[in-house]
């Protein structure tokens, strides 16, 4: 039985492909039940219009480490989960995947653990939507700022651990192949896990046996990868060359805003926003530590003594303005980027990422003035 049918409109409504205008979307019992002509509504006192908005599914950042004044690596538990999903909503994101990066496997075994134990209380689609793991079994070459007295060559014991969680919820996990058999790939793969290829130093043939073997995509694409350049292609392009998927950090400091619209030109299916963003993310912190290190917020940037970027200060529905206003991508695409492409590679776009019928109904209404975010 269908109750208090919300009637939902603003000047624009995104489905996952196109700004439609004059239209509602109708959500009764936390669904989408349709999306109708305005004109059809026969109640007109149901309509709720928001205004100069786009009327959005929830945005989804695969890559949040921390933000409100937390640290998945720092307090590795359900409320350190719960306070990055509160401090999340109030900018537009619905879903994430917190992210440990590298440290010793206690914590990665308690990370797997804490995230079992939200999917129990709050199932797949409140908040968090899996866990990545960046790491630690990444390039010491390309380590940035992870530590690298965590990093570790790839154990199949380890490996099969971690693999075994995948049947509780999904995993995406970082990787630098050339420290991968094809064979410890593949399981991963089989096994359920999503695969990413960052943080390496791996030629062009490396990072394709990846991919051939089941990697579907790749982290924070240009940053803590090998360079694209005349004799070796690189991590770069082998990303660029496959049919994968990529996240990107949109904050015009990890990556150059022509970098940005070039990608997005060339692999418009493919590119997800990400925000990598950590501890001061939503306050007005200004320094604060990580991975071992003490980090300053410094002209928008997190850095540690040495001008290392550590995450960045950055929220999802800033990545979508940066992307429009600095990076000439259209609103249309830039909200792709945000919602129903991540999605997609998460396989989750029948439940969350786009406004469609018997979706879940994870709205918010995006301001077109100063890309504001409100949940609906």
């Amino acid at each position: 039985m269908i109750r208090d049918m919300r009637v939902i409109t603003g000047k624009y409504v995104f489905d996952g492909i196109n700004l439609l205008t004059d239209k509602a979307v109708l959500v009764a019992d936390g669904l989408i039940v349709d999306i109708v002509d305005i004109n059809k509504v026969f109640d007109k006192k149901q309509i709720e219009d928001f205004g100069n908005v786009v009327i959005s599914s929830g945005m989804l950042d695969l890559q949040l480490n921390g933000c409100g004044g937390v640290l998945f690596n720092d307090s590795i538990s359900v409320e350190t989960l719960e306070t990055m999903h509160q401090t999340s909503l109030r900018y537009g994101t619905t879903g994430f995947l917190p992210t440990l990066i590298t440290s010793k496997f206690d914590d990665v075994h308690q990370a797997l653990e804490v995230t079992k134990e939200w999917f129990k209380q709050f199932g797949n689609t409140r908040g968090v939507i899996g866990l990545h793991l960046e790491g630690p079994f990444l390039s010491s070459d390309k380590s940035g700022i992870h530590p690298k007295e965590f990093i570790v060559v790839p154990d199949d014991k380890i490996l099969k651990l971690i693999a075994s969680y995948a049947k509780c919820y999904p995993i995406k996990m970082t990787i630098a192949p050339e420290n991968f058999t094809a064979e410890q790939i593949s399981f991963l793969a089989k096994s359920g896990i999503i695969v990413s290829i960052g943080h390496s130093n791996a030629s062009y043939e490396e990072a394709q046996k990846a991919f051939d073997n089941g990697a579907i995509t790749a982290t924070h694409l240009f940053n803590a990868m090998s360079g694209l350049t005349g004799r070796n292609p690189g991590v770069i392009g082998a990303i660029l060359s496959n049919p994968c998927y990529t996240g990107i950090i949109v904050d015009l400091l990890h990556v150059d805003k022509h970098n940005v619209s070039l990608v997005s030109k060339l692999k418009p299916m493919h590119t997800y926003l990400v925000t990598d963003a950590v501890t001061p993310t939503g306050t007005d912190m200004t320094e604060f530590d990580f991975a071992g290190k003490h980090l300053y917020v410094r002209d928008g940037k997190c850095i540690d003594d040495t001008g290392t970027l550590g995450g960045a200060y950055l929220t999802m529905n800033e990545a979508v303005q940066n992307c429009v206003k600095e990076c000439n991508i259209s609103l249309e695409q830039a909200l792709a980027m945000a919602t129903i492409i991540p999605a997609q590679m998460m396989d989750l776009d029948n439940e969350i990422g786009r406004i469609s019928i018997g979706n879940v109904a994870n709205l918010i209404a995006i301001d077109l003035d100063d890309f504001s975010c409100e949940l609906i």
